[in-house]
């Protein structure tokens, strides 16, 4: 008899609802825009304070959802919500 847990793939990528939901839980509305293939994150307290979805090493826009594993998301969401807080504390202008 096998296990259940054995059987089930490990989960790789997030769903577009998912990556949503990380982001409203943490303040922020995250949108895709299809005709540009961007993902725009906006503060919910400051709707102006919004910036488009980088990579952290290389500043190159993520365009799917796909395209990054779900351990590299959770670093991109770290850092774009970070650059929007130090924009939103210092008046930083994002790159």
């Amino acid at each position: 008899m096998r296990n259940n847990a054995q059987d089930t793939p490990k989960k790789r990528y997030y769903k577009l609802d998912e990556l949503r939901a990380l982001a409203e839980a943490r303040g922020y509305a995250l949108d895709f825009n299809a005709y540009l293939k961007v993902f725009e994150l906006r503060d919910k307290q400051h709707p102006d304070n919004w910036c488009w979805i980088v990579r952290p090493e290389n500043g190159v826009k993520v365009g799917r959802t796909r395209e990054c594993p779900i351990p590299e998301w959770d670093d991109i969401m770290d850092f774009n919500i970070n650059r929007l807080k130090a924009r939103a504390e210092n008046n930083i202008p994002l790159i």
